[in-house]
């Protein structure tokens, strides 16, 4: 007979238990009590990874939860940006406020529609002039510095670190790396890295007295109509899509507008510091 030992020793090897004489009667019943501890240990742990997963499930969840409403956020934020382009001419934009800006060929502006329910902020690449609606601060900022009014007419022209600034209406306050300076109306500067510089008014010999145009956008020499001789133009819409080859005169306003709008065929009339396009 073969030896039990090695006998119960191949059949606990193989998971069972043998049933032949009465060396091995109580196996059985042993073996029984061994699979429901085995049984009962199983369940056990299986309860225990059970309550393990839902216990991380839980942060986990939340985790995935928080991080959908942040992009949500961050994608509300930036598909609410707006940014406005000019290549070749000059465009009028009207901002949510009512503030009014003209932005000069080859310039940006951009500004976020969200954040300008509680800030008036917006960036400038380029020369756009400004005409604000009294309200909150209102800021410009730019690559060479920034510029801060609450209600005013003005002209910014940026190229890199460089920056002019001319105040038409009220008053602005520029503000660069080194330094501030509150500007009223009629005067104006000149910054980059090292210095705020002021300009020489309009009427002042910085202006020759016979300016140049071929084939410019009607809009522009408008815009240089309005710095000369610090008069406001309604109705510049209808400058759109012209051009102007010809002269401005920079002493004698009548003679100007007499050679840029009639070469035009635009009618005006001059009332005080407006010029009114019909």
């Amino acid at each position: 007979m073969e030896n039990w030992t090695e006998s119960l020793e191949k059949y606990l090897e193989e998971g069972k238990l043998p049933l032949i004489g009465e060396k091995f009667s109580r196996k059985k019943e042993i073996g029984d009590k061994l699979k429901l501890q085995r049984e009962e240990s199983h369940k056990i742990a299986l309860s225990r990874r059970r309550k393990q997963g839902v216990g991380r499930g839980i942060p986990f969840s939340w985790g995935i939860a928080a991080m959908f409403l942040l992009l949500l956020g961050i994608g509300g934020y930036y598909f609410s940006e707006k940014k406005i382009v000019t290549e070749g001419t000059a465009l009028a934009y009207e901002l949510p406020d009512g503030s009014n800006v003209q932005i000069m060929e080859n310039s940006s502006l951009t500004y976020n529609r969200i954040t300008w329910l509680w800030e008036r902020k917006l960036q400038l690449f380029g020369k756009a002039s400004f005409e604000v609606t009294k309200g909150k601060t209102f800021t410009v900022n730019t690559e060479a510095g920034a510029v801060t009014v609450l209600g005013t007419k003005f002209l910014v022209d940026q190229q890199g670190k460089k920056m002019f600034v001319n105040c038409e209406e009220g008053s602005v306050k520029v503000e660069t790396a080194v330094g501030k300076r509150t500007l009223v109306a009629g005067e104006s500067v000149r910054c980059d890295e090292n210095k705020i510089i002021p300009v020489p008014k309009p009427d002042d010999p910085e202006f020759p007295e016979v300016l140049g145009y071929e084939d410019d956008p009607l809009v522009n020499v408008v815009a240089d109509i309005e710095l000369i001789f610090k008069v406001t133009v309604v109705g510049r819409e209808k400058c759109d899509g012209l051009t102007y080859n010809g002269t401005v005169l920079t002493k004698d306003l009548n003679a100007t507008l007499e050679k840029v709008f009639g070469s035009c065929g635009i009618s005006y009339e001059l009332r005080g510091k407006e010029i009114i396009l019909k």
